[in-house]
């Protein structure tokens, strides 16, 4: 432990200054301590400091460095003590926008962030208040009306589970896909690719030199390989015309998360076209996207791999976590650990803009934060979390509660926000909102550092208070709107499709992914949204032509009600696993039963 202490880097001037003392003496001394007079003790308790001393005054020096070392995991955790050579333990400042540039350039800053209607904390939380007034009001009127709520004897308002009604009709496939397992997944890459080339996305790393490129097949190979969790090295031995060490190098040399990036975007800057897509949204033009993770064990050692009895047994895994729209197509998806909260990654995809831009995002509660509920209030997302437990959260409010109280309302505010601090915190806020829309640096990593403080960070603080506001107005719309609740679960409910879908294609190795590196790990996980965004888009264009082909009107708009409620991540129709050449029977190996059946086996 010694040695580590003494090798790392840390930024002395933005830490407490008393065990900063400690650890600078502790490392100009090279942890050598046993001749030390003047060693600093002002970081220890008073219990402690005598303690560390014999009654002759001699120094215990195991115990004063057991005592230096824990108090510098808790200042590391407490964020005051922070490590430059530890990328994720640095100080907050560190992640954000430099200061001197947001001081010198803040108006530049906000315009391209598209924030300068919130560079005012007075007035923007001014027009929220107004908003969360004007809610209680309406929500409350309207509660005679409102058959879906109902108090119980201590007055607490809940709401009855909302029931979709005639969307869970089961549909007869055959009726829009044609038969079982007719088409090979191979032929819908194909016909997918002709329509976007997206293996133009493929290229090879190298800048000076660049071999031939292999023909398409190899690709579609690595791609399967890679996307069903087949593995390069298997694909190449069950693949016929396929040569193993070519697709080897392709799959080393052509393919990296951001290339597989690039591909799927290729797809959906197509498939978003067609005019199908807007009829798949509840509100025309309006984008309402939802995300869910979904955990897969991992059958090597993988450094994001992460114990969890509860999925994994004795096993280990991680997190995939995608995000799509209503008409199924997967926008962007990554990988963690599975032990990471899923709100952190949340933002990362709100936040991707290249091709389908979100209006309103839904999640189930592994996906919500009301820190995160802050963030995307400001970047003008409506954030709508499907929450468990929603009656039990408190609701919130910028002015007085008894305000409310006075005016007899049946559901109101159970605490005031703390005003002054979210204002004094404003700056920062949009420095953090900033750091993130413009891409400086990621969501998860801004918030998994500022979670990791033992002690609450005020800029957290002030975040989980705004995110309390804009959650405060959705949990009333929730109430007063079916519309909000139904179009909720509908996006949610696309979320399980695809992961229906997404377990499908990873039929590989019992779907125990086989990939140890990150990179790998992000190449597989693109791989499979390429595959997935392929039948998508493949499966669009199937309504699209069916729909083409009706006679009347009223054909038309018979088959657009069946197509509303069913599932574009549907595969029934097509070859994941491969096609069987049945033309050689001719037998390659033949066992010898007579000498297997005489083996004499000895326990």
């Amino acid at each position: 432990m010694t040695h580590i202490v003494v090798a790392l880097v840390f930024d002395i001037e933005k830490s407490q200054e008393d065990i900063g003392k400690a650890v600078t003496y502790f490392q100009q001394k090279n942890g050598d301590i046993s001749h030390s007079n003047k060693l600093p003790i002002d970081f220890l308790s008073m219990d402690e400091r005598q303690k560390i001393f014999t009654d002759s005054g001699k120094l215990r020096i195991s115990l004063y460095k057991a005592l230096l070392f824990k108090e510098i995991k808790e200042h590391i955790k407490a964020g005051s003590l922070n490590v430059i050579s530890c990328y994720e333990y640095r100080s907050f400042e560190e992640y954000l926008i430099p200061r001197n540039q947001w001081n010198k350039h803040k108006e530049a800053f906000l315009e391209k962030a598209n924030l300068t209607k919130h560079s005012s904390a007075a007035q923007t939380l001014l027009t929220l208040n107004d908003k969360l007034n004007h809610q209680f009001m309406v929500t409350n009127d309207r509660l005679s009306e409102n058959k879906d709520v109902y108090f119980d004897k201590d007055g607490q308002w809940h709401l009855h589970r909302y029931k979709a009604e005639g969307d869970h009709i089961p549909i007869d496939n055959r009726l829009l896909y044609p038969p079982n397992r007719s088409i090979p997944l191979l032929q819908v890459l194909i016909q997918i690719n002709q329509l976007t080339g997206f293996l133009e996305a493929f290229q090879h790393k190298t800048e000076h030199y660049i071999p031939t490129r292999p023909g398409n097949n190899i690709f579609y190979a690595a791609i399967i390989g890679f996307g069903e969790n087949i593995g390069i090295s298997e694909m190449g031995d069950i693949s016929r015309n396929i040569v193993k060490n070519t697709l080897e190098t392709v799959a080393t040399h052509y393919f990296s998360p951001e290339m597989t990036l690039k591909a799927n975007d290729l797809i959906l800057s197509m498939s978003n076209k067609l005019p199908i897509i807007d009829f798949f949204r509840q509100q025309s033009g309006f984008v309402h996207t939802g995300s869910d993770g979904q955990k897969y064990d991992i059958s090597v050692p993988s450094l994001r791999a992460s114990a969890s009895f509860k999925y994994f047994g004795s096993g280990k895994g991680i997190t995939v976590y995608s995000h799509l729209d209503e008409a199924g197509q997967l926008i962007i998806s990554t990988v963690f650990s599975a032990s990471d909260r899923e709100a952190h990654y949340l933002l990362n995809m709100l936040t991707y803009n290249e091709v389908i831009t979100p209006d309103a995002h839904s999640t189930d509660t592994h996906g919500y934060t009301e820190p995160v509920s802050a963030i995307t209030g400001l970047i003008g997302i409506e954030f709508r979390p499907r929450l468990a437990g929603l009656y039990k959260r408190n609701l919130y409010a910028i002015d007085a509660v008894w305000t409310f109280k006075e005016l007899d309302y049946k559901i109101s505010p159970n605490a005031k926000i703390d005003y002054e601090h979210l204002v004094a915190q404003w700056d920062e806020i949009l420095r953090m909102t900033t750091t993130i829309k413009l891409g400086y640096n990621k969501a998860s990593t801004l918030f998994k550092r500022l979670n990791s403080y033992a002690r609450q960070h005020p800029l957290y603080k002030a975040l989980t208070d705004l995110g309390r506001l804009y959650r405060t107005d959705y949990t009333l719309r929730v109430i007063d709107l079916p519309p909000l609740r139904k179009s909720v679960e509908g996006v949610l409910s696309k979320t399980e499709h695809s992961n229906n879908l997404a377990s499908a294609v990873t039929h590989g190795n019992n779907q125990q992914l086989i990939w140890a590196s990150y990179e790998d790990q992000l190449k597989a996980e693109g791989c499979k949204r390429l595959i997935m965004n392929a039948i998508n888009y493949f499966n669009l264009l199937l309504l699209s032509e069916k729909l083409s082909q009706c006679k009347t009107e009223q054909e038309k708009q018979s088959l657009l009600t069946i197509i509303a409620k069913s599932s574009t991540h549907t595969w029934r129709h097509i070859n994941l696993l491969g096609i069987y050449d049945f033309s050689d029977t001719e037998i390659s190996h033949v066992f010898d039963l007579q000498a297997i059946m005489a083996l004499k086996l000895i326990r």
